[in-house]
C-alpha cells in the first residue's frame, strides 16, 4: 500500500487585526448580534469594487454597532454600475432611522437610479436632469409603497448619486453629483478633504438633514467637479460623514490611508472602513472613486 509522505509543518497564518479604534473606545462591540426579523432585511455588510479605464473604485456598506446590538437591519444601501465604457453611476442612500421599512426605501432608491438613468442623459442642463431624475426615483418608491401596502413615508430615505464621465482617451474626468438629504460628497485632493456642496464647511450638515425621498423632490442639490490625477471622490452617508466632520482624527486617518500612491485592496479597504470611534455607531456606507 502506497505510503503518504508526512506533510511539512504549515506556517502560522497571521490573523486579521480588530478594526482600528480612533480616539476613545466605544462601549458597544463591533460584532453582529441577533439577525434582523423585519421583511427583506439586507445583509450585515456589503463590499464591492472595480478597476475601470483611469478609475479605481472601492465601496462598502456596514451595519452600525447599535443596529447590530439590537438586531435591527442596516438601513443604508449603495449601488455601483458601469453604464458604458466611459460612464459610471454610483449612489448611496440612508433610510431614515425613524421609519421601520426605510431599508427598503434605500435599496429601492438605488435600484431606481439605475433604471431611470436614461432620462438623466436626455437633459443637457445638469440641474434639470437631476430634478427629473429624482422625480422618477420618487415615483418608483411610491409604486413600491403601494405594492407593499406601506404608507409612502415608510420608505423615506436620503439619496446621493454621482454620474462620472471618464475615458482613457481624454484628459478630463468629470463627476456630476446630486443629492436629496444629508448624505455627503467630498473630494480628497492632495490629502485635503474638499466638500462638494458649498454649505459643508467642516461642520455637521444641518440645512438638508430633514429632506428625503420620495417626498423631498424639490430639495435637489447639484454639484459638478473635475477629478485630477490622484484625486478621490467620496460618496457617503452621514454614518461616515458625521465622525469625519466632528472628529478631526477620523478625517485625518482616512486621508492618510486613502492618499497613498495605490488605492487599498478590497480587504484593506474594508478593514480601514470598519474603524471604530466612540459615539459613532450608525450604519456606514461609502463609495470611493480614485482617478489614477
Amino acid at each position: 500500500m502506497e505510503q503518504f509522505q508526512k506533510s511539512r509543518p504549515v506556517a502560522p497564518v497571521p490573523g486579521i487585526p480588530e478594526p482600528l479604534v480612533i480616539g476613545r473606545r466605544p462601549m458597544l462591540g463591533s460584532i453582529p448580534g441577533p439577525l434582523p426579523t423585519v421583511r427583506e432585511s439586507p445583509p450585515d455588510s456589503v463590499l464591492d469594487g472595480a478597476a475601470l479605464p483611469g478609475l479605481v473604485v472601492r465601496a462598502a456598506s456596514v451595519r452600525g454597532d447599535a443596529h447590530r446590538y439590537y438586531g435591527t437591519p442596516r438601513q443604508d444601501a449603495m449601488g455601483l454600475w458601469q453604464v458604458n465604457e466611459s460612464q459610471l453611476l454610483a449612489c448611496v442612500a440612508d433610510g431614515l432611522s425613524s421609519k421601520e421599512m426605510s431599508h427598503l426605501g434605500a435599496i429601492g432608491a438605488c435600484n431606481a437610479a439605475r433604471n431611470n438613468l436614461t432620462d438623466f442623459f436626455e437633459h443637457a442642463d445638469v440641474t434639470t436632469a437631476a430634478e427629473h431624475f429624482v422625480e422618477n426615483i420618487a415615483d418608483d418608491l411610491n409604486v413600491r409603497a403601494a405594492h407593499g401596502g406601506f404608507m409612502v413615508d415608510a420608505l423615506s430615505t436620503t439619496f446621493l448619486a454621482a454620474v462620472i464621465d471618464h475615458s482613457a482617451e481624454t484628459s478630463r474626468t468629470r463627476a456630476r453629483v446630486l443629492r436629496v438629504g444629508d448624505s455627503t460628497a467630498m473630494l480628497l485632493h492632495r490629502g485635503v478633504w474638499v466638500p462638494c456642496f458649498p454649505e459643508e464647511n467642516g461642520q455637521e450638515v444641518s440645512s438638508s438633514a430633514t429632506h428625503a425621498l420620495p417626498g423631498g423632490t424639490r430639495h435637489v442639490e447639484v454639484a459638478v467637479h473635475d477629478l485630477e490625477p490622484g484625486d478621490m471622490l467620496l460618496l457617503c452617508t452621514d454614518g461616515l460623514a458625521t465622525p469625519m466632520t466632528q472628529n478631526r482624527q477620523v478625517g485625518d486617518q482616512l486621508s492618510a490611508w486613502w492618499s497613498q500612491p495605490e488605492p487599498p485592496s478590497l480587504p484593506e479597504f474594508f478593514w480601514q472602513f470598519s474603524f471604530r470611534a466612540k459615539s459613532y455607531d450608525d450604519d456606514r456606507t461609502a463609495i470611493c472613486v480614485w482617478r489614477v
